[in-house]
């Protein structure tokens, strides 16, 4: 009998140093939380929609367009001379910008001082493009038959004015020349025509019974 009640001591004994052990050691007092599962990757649609494009392309041979890095400057990079790009951003826009900017000129006659409907005037210039600055300097004329001195002059000026800036154009130079014809191609570019507006659409009477 005495062996059981020293095997039951001993065993209450090891229960309570194993209890102050346990408060001793903050490690094992805490329980280390679960792990978390892993969330799901989730699949980015337009990546795998360009992975996929770019791997046909790869077995069709046609080569992946590289887009270059953006400029330390923040300015876009230069057109290419030699380009569809420059012919519709440049030489095509030369003629509107700077007959845009001879139309006051011909705006600010009184109707009886218009000139006829054949009348011309040719103008050469010498344009260039310099770190994206457009000049337009040498204007004279090669041809003039609108009676007018005093216009003639006028679109001279405004045309030796017609420069823009543009950090896409790269540097380039060339002899050109601008037609105005003010009666004809040249009037889409007169305030008289940029301004109109046109006569309203005729309102609709619903008062009227229609038959069915």
């Amino acid at each position: 009998m005495g062996k059981w009640w020293l095997a039951i001591g001993g065993a209450a004994l090891l229960i309570v140093l194993l209890l102050m052990w346990r408060q001793l050691d903050p490690q094992s007092a805490t329980a280390a939380p679960p792990p978390k599962a892993s969330e799901p990757v989730r699949s980015d649609p337009l990546a795998e929609a360009k992975a996929v494009a770019a791997a046909e392309h790869a077995k069709a041979g046609i080569p992946e367009k590289v887009v270059p890095p953006p400029n330390p400057d923040g300015k876009p990079e230069k057109i290419d001379v030699e380009s569809d790009e420059f012919f519709y951003k440049f030489q095509e826009v030369v003629p509107a910008v700077l007959s845009r900017g001879a139309a006051p000129c011909y705006d600010a006659l009184p109707d009886n001082q218009h000139v006829k409907m054949n009348s011309k005037l040719t103008l050469q210039f010498h344009i260039k493009i310099k770190d994206g600055e457009v000049t337009v300097t040498n204007v004279h004329a090669s041809a003039d038959t609108l009676g007018n001195s005093a216009l003639s002059t006028c679109f001279t000026q405004a045309v030796q004015r017609g420069g823009w800036h543009d950090d896409a154009l790269p540097d380039w130079e060339a002899d050109d020349e601008l037609l105005i014809r003010p009666e004809r191609g040249f009037k889409k570019y007169l305030k008289s025509n940029t301004d109109y507006v046109g006569a309203p659409a005729p309102r609709q009477d619903n008062s009227v019974e229609r038959p069915n």
